[in-house]
């Protein structure tokens, strides 16, 4: 599997950021243990937000035909990020876009402002060409279609006001509970995990 976001060559501990992890929970904490160990290198809250994209493009590709994520050729967008963090295909066939977003807090919810999650409609339209007409998105609101606008975050979801009134319900998130549902003892996938951030360490220590 070809991972290319750039967390793996960058991170403090890969490798110990996955041993004996099982657990979403476990992955968090870990994560936030480890963006405090040089903050004059890497960023705190940096390293924790590309910590979990790095968590997020291996769970897609490794669940490419899971409809409960519905993505499919997944790519991290790494250069001028400006509310896209990957573009994929959705169930439909149609191109896609994916927003990341690491919260500590499992419990809070995103809102549109405060977490600039509007960005990622209009750069997803501008820059990677994904919108859609009125009759397209009647299509997604009646479930006829799938999205083309993910958010898949640690937090709890999105706020009921963005998801409803700013989105109009045309945004898919997968929050916290999902993903414990998807990852938590799901030893298959975070065997993968390791895997590759063995492979990762051993090509960078040639």
């Amino acid at each position: 599997m070809d991972i290319k976001h750039g967390f793996g060559l960058r991170a403090h501990d890969l490798v110990g950021l996955f041993d004996k992890t099982n657990k979403i929970s476990t992955f968090m904490s870990k994560l936030e243990k480890q963006s405090l160990l040089d903050v004059d290198r890497y960023d705190a809250n940096k390293y924790k937000g590309d910590g979990f994209e790095f968590l997020v493009e291996i769970l897609l590709k490794s669940h490419a035909y899971d409809n409960r994520l519905g993505i499919t050729d997944y790519e991290p967008v790494q250069s001028d990020d400006n509310g896209v963090d990957g573009i994929g295909v959705n169930l439909s066939g149609a191109k896609c876009v994916v927003q990341i977003k690491y919260r500590s807090n499992v419990k809070t919810q995103l809102t549109a402002n405060t977490d600039h999650l509007s960005n990622m409609i209009s750069d997803g339209m501008f820059r990677h060409g994904v919108s859609a007409d009125p009759k397209v998105l009647e299509c997604i609101k009646n479930k006829e279609i799938a999205p083309l606008h993910y958010v898949i975050t640690t937090a709890n979801g999105l706020h009921h006001y963005t998801d409803n009134e700013n989105f109009k319900g045309f945004v898919h998130c997968i929050g916290y509970d999902h993903l414990r549902v998807l990852l938590d003892n799901n030893l298959s996938f975070w065997n993968l995990c390791r895997k590759i951030a063995s492979d990762i360490k051993q090509k960078t220590t040639r």
